[in-house]
């Protein structure tokens, strides 16, 4: 059911990004249908309510999480990040920090990065929404910025990662991003693609957030991420572009361990 990555630390967290497959260790299947099957967590992608809450209950009985500790935003592709705290208002949220032990927060994507940072020092964590929109407000930045700030944690103590996400393979975009990432002082020549055969321009967001978080501080060898395209692989990831809007949403977080 889940890809997980940070596995050093699995004594103390789980980090992990959802499979489209929903299968249990009771054999139980995720309620999704259609191209929101089977394991859709979102609550906003016109999926049955009922359907998405029962997944949400089956995730949290699989992990031993109390269903009121698990905290997913409604995403707006904004640069809000908010500290989660119990009756937190999420909605137009993107990004999310987090010490509670036994808590578990995440980012719903389907092309998107999902960028999952852990400070073993602290035992506090982020996940963050960062589409084409997200990098170029900087919104890791901030949530880097917030984990030191309400946690005393340090870029360089910090270990983060990168679930599936669109590969610069598939991601052709317009010129116009380029004036947008230029403006936030992303190296363009490193983040935007040419090729002979292509059309047009394609965007890496794996470069561009890798950039961003070696500027923030945090060390190469801490990075880690996925090379999952979840175009290619829209059978086992979610894929917005593949599917359609109208379609589930991987999700990735991080279990706080007590």
């Amino acid at each position: 059911m889940n890809y997980k990555i940070f596995k050093s630390y699995e004594d103390r967290m789980i980090a992990f990004s959802t499979e489209r497959e929903g299968y249990f260790d009771n054999n139980t299947e995720g309620m999704s249908l259609g191209a929101y099957g089977q394991l859709n967590l979102c609550h906003y992608v016109n999926d049955v309510p009922a359907h998405v809450e029962k997944n949400r209950e089956l995730f949290c009985a699989y992990h031993g999480i109390e269903r009121n500790m698990l905290f997913i935003p409604r995403q707006t592709h904004s640069c809000n990040v908010k500290r989660i705290e119990m009756g937190v208002d999420l909605d137009a949220t993107d990004g999310v920090i987090c010490n509670m032990a036994g808590a578990c927060i995440g980012v719903n994507t389907a092309d998107c990065l999902p960028v999952l940072i852990y400070g073993p020092i602290h035992h506090a964590a982020a996940a963050i929404h960062a589409g084409w929109r997200g990098l170029a407000s900087r919104i890791v930045t901030k949530g880097i910025e917030m984990m030191k700030c309400e946690f005393g944690s340090l870029a360089s103590d910090l270990v983060c990662a990168v679930g599936p996400a669109i590969s610069e393979e598939i991601y052709e975009v317009g010129d116009e991003l380029k004036t947008q990432f230029a403006k936030a002082g992303f190296p363009i020549e490193e983040i935007f693609i040419n090729r002979t055969d292509w059309a047009k321009s394609h965007l890496s967001l794996q470069q561009a957030v890798r950039w961003e978080l070696l500027e923030c501080g945090v060390k190469e060898e801490n990075i880690e991420i996925s090379e999952i395209c979840t175009y290619q692989n829209s059978a086992k990831y979610f894929s917005a572009r593949k599917l359609g809007i109208d379609s589930g949403r991987i999700f990735s977080g991080i279990i706080l361990k007590s």
